[in-house]
């Protein structure tokens, strides 16, 4: 039965010498159709360098694997931390530290590859699996821990002479696996969970299990990553297989900007990044360079619901999807490029919803007789990057004032987004949220809106738990038959979208672009960072 929660550098290449909670930026998998295209190859492709530079939009608020809060957090993740799986093509699960694997609803035993280390040597045996393992599910603050073991705690258990690791579940979770890819899962080494202080801010020396090491770090300019030289682990992807060599040094710089990213790409000074407004086709029909053009964010406007925060009354939501219009906003968020949703998970989801009769229909006037009595000001927060300069949330705060409302619109980088959103709810009553869900579960899409509130350790932005949604998402975890598991998310998706607990908007497309001779893959339209390469075109 699910219970309430009660939980209140010096360079070197095998380590470092010398961050954080909130979000939940929940697992949402953009699996749709993409768009990848290929040109020929230049620049680092006849090797003449070793190093990649590439970008992410802000300061990442944390290295604590379980502590993980919005994208750039999970870049930096991916590529210091490795994980037990990873999701290959069509959903699939891949080995990566575990070449193995046997699982039920309640229960899955991996066994681990027996040549992984740490990056200070130590071997990463079962033993080291379970603490990092048991460190996640025991954390004071981790909005994935529920995403990947479900209620109640885990019982994990280590044989290293079998080299298995046996996770026992506190009760059925058909999402494991696809949760034990997610970064929130990545392996800390010993010397990481010893001194956590140390691991959040990076300075860790051997904490790291991924491929690269944080070599260097200029909070809020650039961090550089060095490769380890005795990485073998990397995940064994194959549609496509990993081809070309790893970066030697990674040159991560903090550039929020899309035109100067695409500035960087097109002038040779930044080899691969992720554009997510009108900026991208500015590389249509660029010779030689590789695009993915992947449908990445589900974007829905999301609401404090909080005793006594004006959202906490129905009339008062729904007036505000009422309000606004989707096309708009996909319009002001992505130029139109994007496609309209009809529900808050990807299209691609298992059991997404299809119909868009479920949608609260436009209705200005409507939603004026109720927001124009109003006098305390909506305080809409929202991601500057959603849009050139914010403009999707720019869009939402214009229609609430042509619908009577007054607006407070705050308009903020990515970490401020995540900190002020999950730690201050008294600063905001809506926000457009941009959702990822890099585990593809409809429990991941719908984890900012139930569950745990991110004040007890949860995702939940919104603060209410809504028990009756838990209780469905219960019995749908204990379903064999995915009909019928369907048919208990369809209503879960159909309750929350009809009493305007969220409103979906649109799926805000991304570009991964890398210029002649480099490369990163895509699967299951979503990039992994630890497949950048050097000498080969992009596959995916």
């Amino acid at each position: 039965m699910r219970q309430p929660d009660q939980r209140p550098v010096a360079r070197r290449r095998a380590g470092v010498k010398g961050r954080g909670r909130a979000l939940a930026v929940a697992a949402v998998v953009s699996i749709g159709l993409s768009a990848c295209t290929t040109g020929g190859a230049g620049g680092g492709a006849d090797g003449a360098t070793s190093t990649i530079r590439t970008a992410i939009n802000a300061t990442p608020t944390t290295f604590t694997p379980w502590m993980v809060q919005n994208r750039d957090d999970y870049t930096v993740s991916r590529l210091l931390f490795h994980t037990l799986v990873r999701r290959g093509a069509d959903n699939s699960i891949v080995p990566a530290l575990a070449t193995s694997w046997e699982s039920t609803p309640t229960t899955a035993q991996l066994t681990l590859r027996d040549d992984a280390t740490c990056a200070d040597g130590t071997p990463i045996t079962a033993g080291v699996v379970k603490d990092s393992l048991d460190a996640m599910a025991t954390a004071e603050v981790s909005v994935f821990r529920e995403i990947v073991f479900g209620p109640g705690t885990p019982t994990i258990s280590a044989d290293d002479q079998a080299n298995t690791v046996t996770i026992a579940l506190a009760q059925p979770w058909l999402d494991l696996l696809q949760g034990l890819s997610l970064e929130a899962t990545g392996i800390v080494c010993p010397a990481g969970l010893a001194d956590q202080d140390g691991l959040r801010t990076g300075a860790v020396e051997g904490a790291f299990s991924g491929p690269y090491v944080l070599a260097e770090q200029s909070p809020g300019v650039s961090y550089t990553l060095a490769l380890r030289d005795d990485f073998t682990a990397w995940p064994e992807y194959s549609d496509p297989p990993l081809q070309g060599e790893p970066a030697q040094t990674l040159e991560v710089a903090v550039v929020g900007n899309d035109s100067s990213r695409a500035n960087a790409l097109l002038t040779g000074s930044m080899d691969i990044a992720d554009i997510n407004t009108e900026d991208m086709t500015r590389f249509d029909g660029q010779e030689g360079y590789t695009t993915h053009r992947l449908p990445y964010l589900a974007l829905y406007v999301l609401f404090n619901e909080r005793p006594g925060s004006v959202f906490a009354d129905e009339a008062a939501r729904r007036a505000v999807v009422q309000a606004l219009s989707r096309d708009a906003l996909n319009s002001a968020a992505s130029g139109g490029l994007g496609e309209l949703a009809v529900t808050f998970s990807h299209a691609a989801v298992p059991c997404a919803n299809t119909d868009a009769s479920v949608l609260i229909p436009q209705d200005v006037a409507a939603a004026r007789g109720v927001l124009s009595g109003r006098t305390e000001p909506v305080k809409v927060l929202g991601m500057d990057v959603i849009g050139p300069q914010g403009a999707a949330n720019s869009y939402v705060a214009e229609a609430l004032r042509e619908a009577g409302a007054a607006v407070e619109l705050n308009n903020v980088d990515v970490s401020t987004w995540s900190t002020t959103g999950a730690t201050e709810p008294g600063a905001w009553d809506l926000t457009v949220f941009p959702a990822i869900n890099a585990g593809g579960t409809m429990y991941g899409a719908l984890s900012p809106i139930v569950g745990p509130a991110t004040e007890d350790g949860g995702a939940n932005w919104s603060g209410v738990r809504h028990e009756d949604v838990l209780a469905m998402v219960d019995e749908a975890m204990r379903q064999p038959d995915e009909q019928a598991r369907c048919g208990v998310y369809q209503q879960i998706q159909e309750n929350l979208i009809g009493a305007a607990h969220v409103m979906p908007l649109s799926y805000s497309p991304e570009q991964s672009i890398a210029r002649p001779g480099f490369s990163i893959n895509a699967y299951n339209n979503q990039v992994d960072f630890s497949t950048m390469r050097i000498g080969t075109g992009a596959q995916g």
